[in-house]
């Protein structure tokens, strides 16, 4: 692949990540309505307010990996933490879900947004109007006191803390002394801001990107205009994925699931610094970070996705139990393959061809847009004679000969 041809493929892959990422009106828009959430929890004469009760993103918003859904009538799924520093002794997880739901319930506007008024196994979901196209998976959990110093000292000081002391308990109905345990270390763990930690620290490919170590994951953060070739190359597997189970063909209940698709591409990740090398990196050595171990309990082999942080806990857990898992998740990854070499097949013969093909791979609607965006920008440097082609390769660039000004229509 030349350098001027993998140059035109940046600019388009670029163009399509701006495509597929959320709205910076979208997000801040997110960012208030979780903000007012954390608000009305946290008021005083809250039942909540003794334990400073607040809203932190998790999961894809904090990563900066979320993309939207195929269809504009979809939600876009925003997972939150509700933090408590501390309970009352006498609470089991039952007790704190309660609290939780209760005090949303007393609001009236968040009384009528709740799904389940019950709640989910482990979260209460909000479902904003339509005119938002988002809902919100609340999950309630207990921390350390010292968390928020902690969390802070993390993303500022990376290599001394120990991402373990960023782990919360949280509620879940399928845990067996879920109405009964009133001791927090008795309780689920889980640690979404070690792992957000680890997943920046795989992500960023130079000094000069270190400001994104701690802008990025502040749970108040501003919205990120440009992604890190490992958020853009995961928003790109992510898209690629939906499109490819959206056929009838498959159960889209067993495709590849994110925490997966994102553990394999952070640790497939070789720093590349643009987004063809990356991606093209990542999806030829995920497979290889897939591991088989041994079952000491049953005897079998079992294939493992170890959590980054957590050595014990295996993503990959329920491959095991439901086979269609594994068999859909290496189907996708030999897809990916075969279609990363269109990529290739395609220098020399016209961007069309690109965009038949990415059309296929993450749908028409944004591939075209991503086209015509890149034919705007040639257009505009052609008229100011600052587009060229190279003698010889056919391949448009700064450096050649001037491209004479005529109509371009980017999604052909």
């Amino acid at each position: 692949m030349t350098e001027e041809y993998k140059n035109e493929v940046i600019e388009i892959l670029d163009n399509l990540g701006k495509q597929l990422d959320i709205s910076e009106s979208q997000y801040n828009e997110a960012v208030k309505s979780y903000e007012a959430v954390g608000d009305w929890l946290s008021k005083e004469g809250s039942p909540l307010y003794p334990y400073k009760p607040r809203i932190l993103p998790q999961g894809s918003f904090m990563l900066g990996t979320i993309i939207k859904p195929i269809s504009d009538e979809d939600d876009i799924d925003i997972d939150l933490v509700c933090k408590l520093n501390g309970k009352p002794t006498n609470w089991t997880q039952k007790h704190l879900k309660d609290a939780v739901g209760d005090r949303l319930k007393d609001h009236s506007t968040y009384r009528e947004m709740i799904e389940d008024k019950d709640g989910g196994r482990r979260c209460w979901t909000l479902e904003y109007s339509d005119n938002a196209n988002y809902h919100m998976d609340i999950l309630p959990s207990i921390s350390d006191q010292n968390f928020t110093v902690l969390l802070s000292e993390s993303f500022n000081n990376s290599e001394h803390i120990d991402t373990n002391n960023l782990a919360i308990r949280i509620t879940d109905k399928e845990e067996y002394n879920y109405t009964t345990e009133t001791d927090t270390e008795w309780w689920k763990k889980c640690n979404p801001f070690g792992y957000a930690k680890w997943f920046y620290q795989r992500a960023i490919y130079s000094s000069t990107k270190m400001f994104a170590l701690t802008e990025s994951v502040d749970p108040v953060r501003p919205f990120q205009k440009e992604k890190m070739p490992l958020q853009l190359a995961i928003q790109l597997l992510k898209r690629h994925r939906d499109i490819m189970f959206s056929s009838d063909e498959f159960d889209s209940e067993n495709r590849p699931i994110s925490i997966i698709i994102t553990t394999l591409a952070a640790r497939a990740y070789d720093k590349s610094e643009n987004i063809v090398d990356a991606y093209v990196n990542i999806v030829s050595k995920m497979r290889g970070f897939i591991e088989t171990k041994l079952n000491q309990k049953t005897g079998l082999y079992e294939r493992w996705v170890t959590n980054p942080i957590n050595d014990e806990e295996n993503f990959a857990d329920k491959w095991g139990n439901v086979p269609q898992k594994e068999e859909f998740f290496y189907r996708w990854l030999d897809k990916l393959e075969e279609d990363l070499e269109t990529i290739k097949y395609s220098q020399g013969v016209g961007l069309h061809r690109l965009n038949e093909s990415f059309s296929a791979q993450y749908g028409d609607k944004v591939v075209n847009k991503a086209f015509a965006a890149y034919g705007e920008k040639n257009r505009i440097l052609r008229e100011s004679g600052l587009r060229k082609m190279a003698s010889g390769t056919g391949v448009l660039g700064s450096v050649g000969t001037s491209i004479p000004n005529h109509n371009f229509e980017g999604n052909v």
